[in-house]
């Protein structure tokens, strides 16, 4: 490739005009809860607390710091137990008599309603801290698997690009650059931080990166591009066998989704079709023998069969999103 190609596609792709997102300003929520709790969480995180919380925050692209993010779980878990207490008294002194499954409002003593109650002032608080701690797990999961889709489509496009013959770091500005990967571009802009920012060399960034990617498949790719260089062996060759094989992973996902649907969709006509018809049959002949009868009129049977199937058709929905391949 000529030196004049090589300035083209450089121009094309603007290298030398990459911009860097500035650093957002903390919210205001984010700095009471480092004045409340900072100290302390820091004392956690000296003691070794917290250090999976770390890594998913990490591999999740949160923009907080770890300490920050867990002050923010003490401080949300300390508004939950303002909230719980404010809402027991209500259940104490402004009782309406009504009676639920967890909570206890019939016309009984204070104390008696006390006792009943008093698990909201524990279940409140701890149940918002685990939220806090378990949600950048399921976001990184979310992120692995929106990188996995884009994956084979990138180590395409790095094929092809490495081909031209320009220097390795350009094949990431490049994809960097493009608007078709938004879930891979967060983590090759970590891995070019490790470089403009850091002082790492690309080898070093590539291995550090791939320590932090919530992809595993994005990991063993930079890990294979970094023993690459180090060899002196030949970037295109690696990229092309790496995208024939990630483009092999993805046809046998979007088989075995098709085979899962094809599966769901005969579930679906089994249980959503078939079965309601032979339920209402089998009540409403119940219903024409006193001793088995349900004491339901007929309306209200067909509501509660309507509800059901609408329930089971949000469930069959919900299910097949979480399970459909992302892009």
């Amino acid at each position: 490739m000529t030196d004049s190609s090589v300035k083209r596609l450089k121009k094309d792709y603007k290298l030398e005009q990459i911009k860097f997102e500035k650093f957002k300003k903390p919210s205001l929520y984010a700095k009471i809860s480092n004045r409340l709790f900072l100290k302390l969480t820091t004392r956690l995180f000296d003691k070794g607390y917290f250090q999976n919380l770390n890594n998913n925050l990490r591999k999740a692209n949160f923009s907080f710091l770890s300490q920050t993010y867990v002050s923010m779980a003490f401080f949300s878990a300390l508004i939950g137990l303002v909230a719980s207490i404010v809402l027991l008294i209500i259940l104490l002194f402004f009782n309406p008599g009504l009676n639920y499954p967890f909570l206890t409002l019939a016309e009984e003593s204070i104390l008696l309603r006390l006792a009943k109650n008093f698990w909201i002032i524990f279940a409140v608080p701890i149940l918002t801290f685990v939220s806090f701690y378990f949600y950048p797990i399921t976001e990184r999961k979310s992120i692995a698997g929106k990188i996995n889709q884009e994956l084979p489509f990138v180590a395409i496009h790095m094929s092809a690009i490495a081909g031209s013959g320009i220097e390795p770091t350009s094949i990431f500005k490049i994809i960097v650059l493009s608007e078709e990967y938004p879930a891979t571009k967060q983590e090759i802009k970590k891995l070019l931080n490790q470089i403009n920012l850091y002082g790492y060399d690309l080898v070093s960034a590539l291995r550090e990166s791939a320590r932090i990617t919530s992809s595993a498949k994005l990991a063993e790719l930079f890990k294979g591009l970094a023993t690459t260089i180090t060899s002196g062996g030949s970037l295109e060759n690696f990229l092309e066998k790496r995208a024939e094989s990630l483009i092999f992973d993805y046809k046998m996902d979007r088989e075995k989704y098709t085979k899962m649907a094809e599966t769901f969709m005969d579930l679906y006509i089994s249980v959503v079709i078939a079965t309601p018809m032979i339920m209402t049959i089998l009540l409403v002949m119940m219903n024409m023998i006193p001793a088995l009868s349900l004491g339901l009129s007929t309306p209200v049977l067909s509501f509660l069969m309507i509800l059901g199937i609408a329930l089971i058709n949000v469930f069959f929905l919900v299910f097949l999103h979480l399970r459909q391949p992302e892009g």
